[in-house]
């Protein structure tokens, strides 16, 4: 069986390869990036794992001859470009590729809990862009895997973490309203799982959702810094009024109002808000990886 992985360079699909390599020495992984040298020593080293140079914004580099499943992650756009005709245009790419190949049999996507709104939810509306393109793909099957909030977000901006004061700050308010969470981890190997699993998935797309063991909030990040730097950590609230100023600091000004709708869609009132004691209209699977095991591991460089 052979896998390709397109784009191969993001967290999520390095996660997704990861797995592959512990579980199937039978599985041939081929890895699309744009830069070769990018390709990790780990992945090099294996019998199994193929680097091919390619880029999923320019179709003419994209060659998925031979591969049973390819698995898609959408490139994110901090950039200020038009983040509707990138997701368009990267998604169209790989279904003329797929489809040009007349051997895959099985596309796993990675998109977001959100993904079924078509506006409303900000950035997250080039996930509902790539379902809707790539569910047409003319082949046996597809897999959609709609992931939760990534608990390593929390760790992003890490230099607050640094020094004798440390915090961080939360766009999720208030501080104790728990939502789903997911460590990139348990992303990788399900959709590791899914592009090798024996079986005939239900729907055509199958969609499914994944959440990490138990919901979260915010304190509870808080004290998982707090446990795995061994001393407090403050936590700062952004209020909603405040988040475009706060995103403005980090984004282009084109999608700052992106980032503001997809932070406030989920939160108590808006319109991605879910209330996770009634069951989900689509199955859900569940990593095991805690928030406590997550931020440990992503601030391992922090207590070094």
């Amino acid at each position: 069986m052979q896998v390709t992985i397109a784009p191969a360079s993001n967290k999520t699909s390095s996660a997704a390869i990861r797995s592959l390599l512990s579980q199937n020495p039978e599985v041939q992984l081929k890895g699309l990036y744009r830069d070769l040298k990018k390709v990790p020593d780990e992945f090099n080293s294996a019998n199994n794992f193929t680097a091919v140079q390619g880029d999923v914004g320019d179709v003419n580099t994209l060659d998925f001859s031979g591969s049973d499943a390819v698995l898609m992650v959408l490139p994110p756009a901090y950039d200020g470009r038009d983040i509707v005709e990138h997701a368009q245009r990267i998604s169209k790419n790989l279904k003329i590729a797929i489809e040009k190949a007349g051997s895959v049999k099985r596309l796993v996507l990675l998109s977001s809990v959100g993904a079924e709104f078509s506006k409303g939810v900000g950035e997250l509306k080039t996930n509902h862009i790539s379902e809707q393109v790539l569910k047409t793909t003319d082949i046996p099957e597809i897999i959609i895997i709609r992931c939760s909030y990534f608990m390593e977000n929390w760790a992003m901006s890490v230099e607050t973490l640094k020094g004798p004061n440390p915090f961080f700050f939360s766009t999720i308010t208030p501080l104790d309203f728990k939502i789903a969470m997911v460590a990139i981890k348990d992303i990788g190997e399900a959709m590791a799982t899914q592009l090798i699993r024996d079986w005939t998935p239900p729907n055509k797309p199958c969609i499914m959702e994944l959440h990490g063991p138990e919901p979260y909030c915010p304190l509870d990040a808080q004290k998982a810094f707090s446990q795995a730097l061994g001393k407090d950590v403050e936590i700062k609230a952004v209020e909603k009024e405040d988040l475009a100023e706060f995103y403005g600091k980090t984004f282009a000004p084109q999608i700052v109002n992106e980032w503001v709708e997809m932070s406030t869609c989920f939160l108590p009132g808006g319109i991605a808000e879910k209330n996770l004691s009634r069951p989900s209209n689509v199955d859900v699977i569940y990593g095991k990886t805690t928030l406590t095991e997550a931020l440990r591991g992503a601030t391992a460089e922090l207590r070094k």
